[in-house]
């Protein structure tokens, strides 16, 4: 008969870091969603209606770094849901879905651009614009602003992201 003998990394402490990364995910997405809600106009943001903003304009609770917190907050919180709900990611997927949501996010940004966003709003078929998805998607493109330095905060909240899943992987909850 043979005993197992308990690895150094238990079911228990892998439930616990996935918890974290999930936990430090949603407490991000609540961060950047605090700037919409707070400094920035609700006709300008897809699902803040005007009877909940609490925009002011003269009294900005985030500042400057409000500008680009939101491009910051969702790479990395995504980073963080998405490898607490993969059961069984190893460490050297990481880097992947990491490099995944970097794509993701800046082509969205990328697709803001005002050559590309005209050329991708017409391209977006008629059909689909009765969707309410694909309505957001086209205002979305339109409407959006594109910001070099949001690719930057975009890239910044990666590689933040990247570094909590290391360190994350080396704590014992």
């Amino acid at each position: 008969m043979t005993h197992n003998t308990p690895t150094p990394d238990t079911d228990y402490n892998k439930v616990g870091r996935q918890w974290l990364r999930f936990i430090l995910g949603i407490l991000a997405l609540f961060i950047g969603s605090l700037v919409y809600l707070l400094d920035r106009p609700a006709d300008s943001v897809l699902l803040i209606s005007k009877s909940i903003s609490l925009f002011d304009n003269h009294a900005l609770l985030f500042g400057a770094i409000g500008q680009h917190l939101p491009t910051f907050s969702h790479p990395f919180a995504f980073i963080l849901i998405t490898a607490a709900l993969m059961n069984s990611v190893k460490q050297s997927a990481y880097f992947s879905i990491c490099f995944i949501w970097l794509v993701i996010d800046s082509v969205f940004e990328i697709a803001q651009n005002e050559t590309i966003n005209q050329y991708l709003a017409t391209y977006i078929p008629p059909l689909f614009t009765d969707l309410p998805l694909m309505s957001h998607l086209q205002n979305y493109f339109i409407n959006g602003h594109y910001d070099p330095f949001d690719l930057l905060s975009i890239l910044a909240g990666v590689i933040a992201a990247y570094i909590v899943l290391l360190t994350t992987e080396k704590i014992k909850p």
